[in-house]
C-alpha cells in the first residue's frame, strides 16, 4: 500500500466521531492491507512503530520536526513555528504550507518505506543526532503530497490524532478477518497475553491456519 492512500484512510478517521463508523472505516483499511504490511499499518494507526511495551521512540521535539518541514518546503523554521502555534497542531501546519506553495508531490512512498525510514530515524544515535534525523525526515516530506505530510510529522511527535483506541482496532481486525465485530472477545484473549495488536494482526493475516486456530494457538489452547 502507498501511505497516500493510508493518510487517505487517518483523514476518514479524523473526521469521524461515530465508533461504529470508525470500526467500518479501518476494517476496509485492514482489508486492502497485505500481510506483509498489516503489522506496520497497525502500529501507525496507533502513531508508533513498535507495540508500547517496547522502548523504541522516535524522540523529535517540535522544534526538530519543524526544521525538517522547513527544509522540505525551503523555507525559515520560523515560518514553520510560527504557524504551529497559530494551528496548535504541526500536521495542520505542513498541510497548509504544502498548500500555499502549491507542494503536489506524490512519488507512491510505501506504507513499508515510511515505516523503515521512521525506524532509522529511532535508531539514529551519537553525534549529529538531531541533524541527521531531520535529514532522514525532511528527505521523506519532499516526497509526500499534503495530506501525507499531515500525518507523517505527527508521528514522531507522538499525536497522530485519530481518535481511536485498541479496543476499536480490535473491532476493526474482528470485522476484517471474522467478519464480526462481536467477535472481538476472541482477539481479547490473544491481546491480554501479547499486548501487540501488530503481533495479533501479523499472524491472523499469515497464511496457514484458519483465524480461530491462528487465535487459540496465541492465547495457548490446544487445537
Amino acid at each position: 500500500m502507498i501511505f497516500s492512500k493510508l493518510a487517505l484512510y487517518f483523514e476518514k478517521l479524523e473526521s469521524t466521531s461515530s465508533r461504529l463508523a470508525l470500526i467500518d472505516i479501518l476494517s476496509d483499511l485492514f482489508k486492502k492491507s497485505g500481510n506483509l504490511e498489516i503489522e506496520k499499518i497497525i502500529y501507525l494507526t496507533q502513531g508508533r512503530i513498535a507495540p508500547f511495551f517496547e522502548a523504541t521512540e522516535i524522540g523529535m521535539a517540535e522544534k526538530q520536526v519543524a526544521g525538517a518541514i522547513a527544509a522540505s518546503l525551503n523555507i525559515k523554521r520560523e515560518e514553520v513555528l510560527k504557524l504551529y502555534t497559530k494551528l496548535g497542531d504541526m500536521g495542520k501546519a505542513v498541510e497548509q504550507l504544502s498548500n500555499k506553495k502549491q507542494v503536489t508531490n506524490n512519488k507512491k512512498v510505501t506504507v513499508k518505506e515510511v515505516f523503515e525510514i521512521l525506524i532509522k530515524i529511532a535508531k539514529t544515535s551519537g553525534e549529529g543526532t538531531v541533524e541527521k534525523r531531520q535529514t532522514l525526515l525532511s528527505d521523506l516530506l519532499k516526497q509526500m503530497d499534503s495530506l501525507s505530510s499531515k500525518f507523517l510529522v505527527r508521528i514522531p511527535l507522538g499525536n497522530l490524532r485519530l481518535g481511536i483506541g485498541d479496543p476499536t482496532i480490535l473491532d476493526g481486525l474482528a470485522l476484517a478477518k471474522l467478519g464480526d465485530k462481536s467477535k472481538r472477545k476472541l482477539l481479547e484473549g490473544a491481546y491480554n497475553r501479547t499486548s501487540d495488536l501488530g503481533l495479533i494482526a501479523k499472524i491472523l493475516w499469515s497464511e496457514g491456519l484458519s483465524a480461530v486456530e491462528k487465535l487459540k494457538v496465541m492465547v495457548g489452547k490446544p487445537i
